[in-house]
């Protein structure tokens, strides 16, 4: 048993929730938006006669991250994606993260934990939502040997596969300052 781990989640899940602020629920919009863009846009793996190619990934993934890079540019957002089963080890989940994992996958009615952070004496609101498997998912995140093979050879190590419908993914969150440069408080 993990019992950092287990300390991390035991202190997420006692810890009080921060007070709501404008910027808190700019967060939550942002990380429900990224969610439902992403399960809009999967829905074309699952289309009559759908292959999964390169051009159709970068359509799908390539344009969340093309909306979560401008949000992150216009609004200084921090999106953050991560999993403990992950593709890119870029999204391998950090301790902290993996204890939201632990409590998202421990709850299923969870659909959010919000709260502050403090970096270098400045304010920050985090909202953390989990990621579902979907049937479209299933495409390039089911069977290990069902994976197409570019994501195969661009991602040797990976680990994002082995999913059914249902199973919890991984984590989004979305970190913003409470008090950008230039805003008045």
């Amino acid at each position: 048993m993990d019992f950092k781990l287990l300390a991390a989640a035991v202190l997420l899940a006692a810890a009080p929730a921060s007070a709501e602020t404008p910027r808190m629920e700019e967060a939550s919009n942002a990380a429900a938006e990224i969610i439902d863009m992403r399960s809009s846009l999967a829905k074309a793996f699952i289309e009559p006669g759908a292959e999964i190619t390169p051009e159709t990934f970068k359509n799908v993934c390539g344009r969340v991250g093309a909306r979560v890079k401008e949000l992150s540019e216009t609004r200084g957002m921090k999106i953050r994606h991560a999993a403990e089963k992950y593709r890119n080890p870029a999204n391998k989940a950090a301790s902290e993260e993996a204890a939201l994992i632990a409590r998202f996958a421990g709850d299923k009615d969870l659909n959010e934990v919000r709260d502050e952070l403090f970096i270098d004496g400045a304010s920050y609101s985090r909202v953390t939502r989990p990621i579902f498997v979907e049937e479209a998912c299933l495409a390039c995140h089911g069977d290990r040997d069902a994976r197409p093979a570019f994501i195969k050879e661009k991602y040797p190590d990976d680990r994002a596969f082995g999913y059914r419908p249902g199973d919890l993914r991984g984590i989004i969150s979305v970190t913003v300052p409470e008090n950008p440069a230039g805003e008045k408080r």
